[in-house]
Order: C-alpha cells, then sequence, then structure tokens
C-alpha cells in the first residue's frame, strides 16, 4: 500500500527568523529542564537503593560485608550524579534562561529593525523622486513662451505655450499634465491634449495650489499642495506643484501668472508600494505598505481601499520612527522622511504592517512538542 505524501514542509526549508529562533531555543530549554528533572527523579531512586542495600548488607552480616562496599560505591556515585545535576542546573539551564530572555528582545528588536528599515527606504525614495520636482516647477516658469502670453496676451501665444508644455509633458512622464493660468486664475494654456478642451478658459482661482502659488513672494519660491483627486483629471490621484510666472521670467518680476505641474500621484505612489518594496514572496501576502502624509492621512498602500482614509499611528512620543505590535499581533514600523537637500518631505512617513505567525503555527511547522 503506497504511503500518504506528507504536507509538511521539511524543517529546513521553513524561513529562519528571530521568532523562529526562539521558539528553538525555548524547546531546546524545556526539554533539558524535563532531562534535569528526570536525572533528579533517578538519582534520589538510587540513592533510596543504596540505603536500603547497606540496610540488608547489615543484617546480613559477616555475608553483606562485600555487599555493603558496592552499596557505598553506588552511594558515592548519585552524590557524584546530584552534584552534576546541580551544575547542570546552575550553569547550563541559567544560560539557557538567559538566552530565552535575549531572544525575546532579539524578536522585538530585529523585526522591527528590518522594517522600520524598509519604510524609511520607500519614504525617502519618493521624496528624493519629489525633490527634484521642486526644480522642474521653478525652472519651467521662467519659459518665455509662458510669461510672453501672459505680459501680451493672443490666441497665438496662448497655443504656443500649450505647445511648450506639451513637450515638456510628452518627455516627462511622471507628470499627468501642466497647467497655466493668468494672474486670475483662469486657465490660459495646459499640455496634455486629453484635458485642454475641458481646462481652456477654466477657472482655477478656488483651487488651493493656484491661491499659494499666487502668494510666493519670488520665483525661487514654490508650493506643494496635498495629494488629492483632480476633477479636472478624470479624478486620478495628483499631487501638484506650483509657482508663480513672472514679468520677464525673472525671480523678482511682477506676477503675471501661476504654473501648476500636476505630478502623477496615482501611477508614481502606486508603484512605491507595490514594487519598489520587493517583498520576499512568503511575505507578500501578509505584508501591507503605506505612506502617510503629513496628518496621517494614507495616500498610498498595497492595499488601494485604504486610501484618503485617517491611519491611526501608535506613536505618542511623536518619534521619528519605530516599531510596536498592535492589537491582533502584526508588527507596524514606521519612519518619518528625514527630507532631502532643501526639500523637507512634508512630514511624510513610509509604514510596514506585517502579519505575524503564532506561535503554535511556528511550533507545528518546526514539529516542535
Amino acid at each position: 500500500m503506497p504511503q500518504a505524501v506528507s504536507q509538511t514542509n521539511p524543517i529546513s526549508e521553513i524561513r529562519a527568523t528571530p521568532r523562529s529562533m526562539r521558539l528553538v531555543t525555548e524547546s531546546i530549554g524545556s526539554d533539558l529542564e524535563h532531562f534535569s528533572t528526570d536525572n533528579a527523579l533517578i538519582v534520589r531512586q538510587i540513592r533510596l537503593l543504596a540505603i536500603n542495600a547497606l540496610i540488608e548488607a547489615a543484617r546480613a552480616g559477616e555475608t553483606g560485608k562485600g555487599f555493603a562496599v558496592v552499596a557505598n560505591e553506588v552511594q558515592r556515585l548519585a552524590q557524584g550524579a546530584s552534584e552534576t545535576a546541580e551544575r547542570f542546573q546552575q550553569n547550563v539551564l541559567g544560560r539557557i534562561r538567559q538566552s530565552r530572555s535575549m531572544a525575546d528582545d532579539l524578536v522585538e528588536q530585529m523585526e522591527g529593525v528590518r522594517l522600520i528599515d524598509l519604510a524609511q527606504t520607500l519614504v525617502q525614495f519618493i521624496v528624493r523622486n519629489l525633490f527634484e520636482r521642486t526644480a522642474d516647477v521653478r525652472w519651467w516658469a521662467t519659459d518665455s513662451a509662458l510669461w510672453q502670453a501672459l505680459e501680451q496676451p493672443s490666441p497665438e501665444r496662448a497655443q504656443h505655450a500649450a505647445a511648450r508644455l506639451g513637450v515638456i509633458n510628452r518627455f516627462y512622464t511622471v507628470y499627468l499634465d501642466l497647467v497655466m493660468t493668468d494672474a486670475r486664475g483662469m486657465v490660459i494654456a495646459s499640455a496634455n491634449p486629453r484635458y485642454q478642451r475641458n481646462l481652456k478658459d477654466k477657472d482655477l482661482s478656488s483651487e488651493a495650489w493656484f491661491r499659494s502659488a499666487r502668494d510666493c513672494r519670488s520665483g525661487d519660491d514654490y508650493i506643494v499642495d496635498t495629494v488629492k483627486r483632480s476633477g479636472c483629471h478624470d479624478n486620478r490621484d495628483v499631487l501638484v506643484y506650483a509657482t508663480g510666472i513672472r514679468a520677464g521670467g525673472r525671480t523678482d518680476g511682477a506676477l503675471v501668472g501661476t504654473l501648476g505641474v500636476y505630478f502623477d500621484w496615482q501611477a508614481q505612489g502606486q508603484a512605491i508600494v507595490e514594487k519598489e518594496a520587493n517583498l520576499p514572496p512568503q511575505v507578500v501576502d501578509k505584508t501591507e505598505v503605506l505612506l502617510l502624509d503629513g496628518a496621517n492621512m494614507v495616500i498610498a498602500s498595497s492595499r488601494p481601499e485604504r486610501i484618503y482614509t485617517h491611519f491611526a499611528l501608535n506613536n505618542p512620543q511623536q518619534l521619528a520612527k519605530g516599531s510596536y505590535y498592535d492589537q491582533s499581533g502584526a508588527i507596524v514600523a514606521f519612519a518619518k522622511t528625514l527630507g532631502y537637500e532643501d526639500y523637507d518631505g512634508l512630514g511624510w512617513s513610509g509604514v510596514i504592517i506585517q502579519s505575524m505567525d503564532s506561535d503554535e503555527e511556528l511550533r507545528q511547522q518546526l514539529r516542535l512538542k
């Protein structure tokens, strides 16, 4: 009759983790404690037998003297075994208990540290990317086609400005659109042909990015809006970088309009949380990767249904990074951005949530009792 195929993975294929190593240490300690207890019981029984043998040898008189010698030797050996067991108890088991305590600390530190590092890496990756956007918007706002179309308005100059913005948009695929307004907030030109008809002459004066860009004191300043859906762009998630367009393209020129560049957050943000984490296959399904803005709103997640919800980060001490276990036993690691150059990173954070195998599940995988 053919034997059933075992569905249990060989122990050699089980991934080594701080938690699994702790359980192996605990198992070794438990086995040694049972051995020590059993050994002590056997030593006591041997000593009782030796005492009984001495009593019987004494009753036998002369004929029992030889047996008494053997009984004394057995008693001496039992005493030696008892002393060895005591040293084992003090030394070996003491070290095992110490290693258990150290293993507990390592589980918290190592599980947290590796995920904290990943959270920090991800948020820094996107922040460094976005730092370049601050240079883009200030540079493009000085393009002569833009300020000339605003200083000397005409359909031809507006078309030329749109063409210039279109060239930029074609080569910078991280942008969904580039939109130029006059000082009142009316759209004069935009880059993406898909949205140009709806945007032409549209009033954006109520947009937060326009109002903030209009208030920039010079061409060296810029603003960053919050991640949100753009009603002008099929409700796609965008992040707008904006600045003022100034007369003559000078940094100290009079404000003649604004330029808003719509970073395609929907594509870029999801790519960060879904691809850049590069998680091992065995933990992908157990891990969620998030990016939070400065108000702890979820702006990207490997579970898209979380986007635009508030994440209750447990960080009462306002630490720059750390980790903790939530109510379900999952580990939550977080790290705030360090910023990059003169870009403060807007207070964004990377967060990794990873559910852990229970101790009982690990014991079964490791075939531990």
